[in-house]
């Protein structure tokens, strides 16, 4: 009975799929045909005797120490993982041991089934593969539609304003009897006012464009001085105000400190405040308001805009910060805009090392959020003010898509 019992064993055991091996006191002291097979042998007794240890990679031996320690501490616990053996023709064969705690011949043991995984890393590897491509040409795609609706709403805005110029031209070139004789210099005086402030939306425009691709070529660069920087934000607002009321909108500034100096890039400063009110000005209605706020927060500096105007749906704040991002995308939409203003503004935020958020309701308004850390620069002198004559020509130029 007892040799039927062990033929059957054998048979079992030697004609299984997998591969099974017995341990005991760290030496192979059974391996069935499967076993030879992946070690790269048909010989058992190439195996037979060697040390366990040897034939484990050597990047994976301190792991599976610790898990065949973990199999003699809990002797009735079945212990899964993946390894890599080296086999006996010195390749590396990556499988899976399920291993369990026996005893053999009284010695405390551990018998493990050793499945060789080799397809199913490929299947695994080229699964990952195949999503990584899917993304790829995913991102592509989206990349490629985005630079599409780019390229049109461009497209769009520089021919506004030279639509305006060419039109304001044939009109000065009309004869001086057919109307424009009599209040000659008002009206020579409107058209050239025209002509000047869409000459401004192309500037702004093909700024932007330049700006951008400073940024991808990594030739944009911070000049860092110290200022007080309410003060900057102060003057960069009160400079404005004049604009701005004259749309109906109220300009309001508040702070909670009056000096704190920290090192900055005052031009790109004033870039992104004027960008910031230029945007917030378009979106508001005569009547209601902007606030401009600074609060002092010892370790960083916060400075938000905030307006009462239409405010920017919940979809769609995240994807105004990005370079071709629009809450309006039509050609009919009712501001212009070429969808690069806000992620030029957090560019430059990110070069101050600063960070840029946007809270938003519809019918409520906005409020961007820019946090700049404090920190000082070596230099002897602390600059009051950031505006010089040229301030002028750079309101003119940001909000030139406002006034018509």
């Amino acid at each position: 009975m007892f040799t039927k019992n062990q033929q059957f064993y054998d048979l079992i055991i030697n004609r299984s799929s997998d591969a099974i091996a017995v341990i005991s006191e760290g030496k192979y002291i059974f391996v069935n045909n499967k076993a030879l097979e992946i070690f790269g042998t048909n010989n058992s007794s190439e195996l037979i005797g060697n040390e366990f240890f040897d034939f484990i990679n050597n990047e994976n031996k301190e792991m599976v120490t610790q898990y065949v320690d973990q199999i003699y501490s809990e002797s009735t616990t079945f212990i899964s993982y993946e390894c890599k053996i080296k086999g006996l023709n010195e390749k590396e064969v990556p499988v899976e041991i399920i291993s369990s705690y026996i005893l053999y011949n009284g010695n405390p043991s551990y018998i493990s089934l050793i499945k060789n995984i080799s397809s199913q890393k490929q299947i695994n590897e080229l699964e990952n593969h195949v999503k990584e491509n899917e993304k790829v040409i995913s991102d592509t795609i989206e990349f490629n539609r985005q630079m599409m609706e780019f390229f049109a709403n461009i497209s769009h805005e520089l021919k506004t304003p030279l639509n305006v110029i060419l039109g304001a031209i044939q009109l000065l070139e009309l004869p001086n009897n057919k109307g424009l004789s009599k209040s000659f210099d008002l009206t020579l005086n409107k058209y050239i006012g025209t002509m000047k402030q869409n000459c401004y939306r192309l500037l702004r425009i093909i700024n932007n464009l330049i700006d951008v691709s400073k940024f991808d070529t990594g030739y944009f660069k911070l000049n860092l001085s110290n200022y007080n920087i309410v003060s900057v934000i102060e003057d960069i607002t009160l400079s404005v105000a004049d604009y701005i009321e004259t749309s109906g909108v109220k300009l309001i500034f508040d702070t909670d400190t009056e000096e704190k100096i920290i090192a900055i890039d005052a031009d790109k400063v004033e870039r992104i405040i004027l960008n910031l009110l230029s945007n917030a000005v378009k979106f508001t209605d005569a009547g209601d308001s902007i606030l401009v706020r600074i609060e002092d927060k010892n370790e960083s500096i916060i400075i938000s805009v905030k307006d009462t105007g239409v405010g920017i749906p919940k979809d769609k704040l995240d994807i105004i910060f990005e370079r071709f991002g629009q809450v309006d995308k039509t050609l009919s939409r009712n501001n212009e805009g070429s969808g690069i203003g806000l992620c030029l503004v957090k560019s430059l935020v990110g070069m101050h090392d600063g960070t840029i958020k946007v809270k938003s309701k519809i019918g409520e308004g906005s409020e961007f959020i820019i946090e700049l850390p404090i920190r000082i620069v070596e230099e002897t002198e602390v600059v009051e003010s950031c505006l010089d004559q040229s301030n002028v020509e750079k309101i003119n130029i940001e909000f030139s898509d406002i006034y018509s």
